[in-house]
């Protein structure tokens, strides 16, 4: 078991739950009420007790490898034992003489105990070991050390990796890795809010745009946040098809702008006898033909220009027309034959 998670539900037995302090009491209930001594409260926690109601809460008896053990014995199995205060790891077992408490950080100690109200409570510890509660103190705790069944670990998870992959036009997937439990992945854009980041995927995004990414995890059973660097990445392109090519030339009656994804207007042309020298049919390119060299314009605005386009016209009626010529000159011939 983790130290906070051992913390976690010492906390929430103290303020969660109707509690009375009842020696050999783990969990089981009277009334409604939670029943709890000194050393079977941490011995509960440690054999699996979980709010249930009925039996002892949820808790197994010697579950987890962890024996019935009195106060006494609980501190002769820990280590690093110390009777200096002013030092105690987050969810260390405090100890006096047939009495133990957990120490859930800032200087305060979850215990079951007479002393006060006769139930599970938090409790105050001085830097010199003194019990104290409203103000009023009983005894002192003598030791503290580190319980052999708990893993102890530091209040923030470490980011040990963090990286996007499988980029796509609209959506992107993030991998992390952490050194220890977290309940919670957040994600921010651009420095927006962050929010819950959803089977490692991040979507709706604009295809051919910039990001930049940082994510922060959530240390389970705390409100530690820890956060990543930022990653900047780009997703793909979405280019769309375009009637007009580079070179052809062309007549345009419109409006010119500043660029491809611009608003801002150059000039307006009418008749406008040019070429097309650029092209751009990225995502979000609005104005995608460069005209000559005096700026952006609409598909709409171009027709093809034909620098012959009188002769071409004559050309086509000919064509027309030439089964009718054919036709008369047979007639012709046929009519002057039988004339001879």
């Amino acid at each position: 078991m983790d130290n906070y998670e051992l913390i976690y539900t010492a906390k929430k037995i103290a303020t969660d739950i109707p509690t009375r302090y009842q020696l050999g009491g783990w969990g089981e209930q009277s009334n409604g009420i939670y029943l709890f001594d000194c050393v079977c409260l941490i011995k509960s926690i440690l054999w699996g007790f979980n709010f249930s109601v009925g039996g002892h809460g949820g808790a197994v008896y010697l579950a987890n490898g962890v024996p019935d053990i009195n106060a006494n014995r609980m501190i002769d199995i820990c280590y690093n034992v110390s009777n200096d205060f002013r030092n105690i790891e987050i969810g260390e077992i405090l100890y006096l003489p047939g009495h133990t408490g957990i120490y859930v950080g800032d200087r305060n100690v979850v215990e079951a105990t007479t002393a006060w109200n006769n139930k599970v409570l938090i409790s105050y510890i001085g830097l010199d070991g003194s019990r104290i509660k409203d103000g009023r103190q009983v005894y002192s705790w003598e030791k503290h050390g580190r319980l052999p069944y708990i893993n102890y670990h530091g209040g923030y998870a470490v980011i040990n990796m963090f990286k996007v992959y499988d980029i796509e036009t609209t959506s992107v997937k993030v991998k992390y890795e952490v050194d220890l439990p977290i309940s919670e992945v957040l994600y921010s854009l651009d420095g927006v809010n962050y929010i819950n980041l959803i089977n490692h995927s991040i979507n709706n995004l604009i295809p051919n745009s910039e990001y930049n990414l940082r994510i922060k995890v959530k240390r389970k059973y705390t409100d530690n946040y820890t956060e990543s660097d930022v990653i900047t990445f780009k997703t793909l392109d979405k280019p769309f098809e375009l009637k007009y090519v580079v070179g052809e030339n062309i007549i345009f009656n419109g409006i010119l702008y500043n660029d491809p994804y611009s608003d801002i207007e150059i000039m307006s042309l009418t008749n406008y006898i040019s070429s097309i020298t650029n092209t751009n049919n990225h995502y979000g390119s609005i104005h995608p033909y460069q005209i000559g060299n005096l700026g952006w314009g609409n598909e709409e605005d171009i027709r093809i220009y034909h620098e012959n386009g009188i002769l071409d016209k004559i050309k086509k009626v000919l064509i027309l027309f030439i089964p009718f010529i054919l036709l008369f000159l047979l007639i012709f011939l046929i009519i002057i034959k039988s004339i001879m």
